[in-house]
């Protein structure tokens, strides 16, 4: 197998730094379309097919939620989803999908193990569930559709959005 590698200079650096010394440097390839981060708050990056004249201006217009679906991965929240499941056992026992003691099984057994073993990964969560799923599709046979997992971004994630983005927004903007 044959590959092509090619040097190219094109990028630009910039590196970001707050008063607690956390950092992030960017490597902006205005002519590819691509960001690269290398940071304490994780490395992350994304190519744009088609961003337009100005690569540089388009990374100052970007909708901060769309860049972050872009770069990362909402992290799974246990106490918000047990919530969902609650209110999905709730709404199945008011449709009366099932009877009070499958959907007390359902609450007491599966939530408190999912609860005792602290989940903290989506996939870790739907293989309890799975384990279950004789029991869980006494409540509702479409469970996977009305069992709503919840995810949010992580105090990190808000931090390097709300402070080191902007820094980094507010360079570029200087420089277009």
């Amino acid at each position: 197998m044959t590959f092509k590698v090619t040097k190219t200079n094109t990028v630009e650096e910039y590196l970001v730094k707050d008063k607690y010394n956390d950092y992030a440097y960017f490597f902006v390839d205005v002519k590819n379309g691509v960001l690269s981060i290398v940071s304490n708050y994780g490395s992350m990056g994304y190519r744009w097919e088609a961003p337009g004249d100005n690569f540089k201006k388009f990374l100052t217009e970007l909708n901060t939620d769309y860049l972050m679906n872009k770069l990362g991965k909402k992290a799974f929240n246990l106490d918000k989803t047990i919530k969902n499941m609650k209110r999905w056992i709730i709404s199945c026992r008011k449709k009366e999908n099932c009877t009070k003691e499958e959907a007390r099984y359902v609450w007491n057994e599966v939530i408190s193990e999912i609860e005792s073993l602290w989940v903290q990964d989506e996939g870790f969560f739907w293989g309890i569930i799975n384990s279950y799923s004789k029991d869980i599709e006494k409540v509702d046979v479409h469970y996977l559709e009305g069992i709503e997992i919840s995810e949010e971004w992580t105090d990190y994630d808000k931090y390097f959005i709300n402070h080191i983005w902007k820094a980094f927004v507010e360079q570029l903007k200087q420089e277009i």
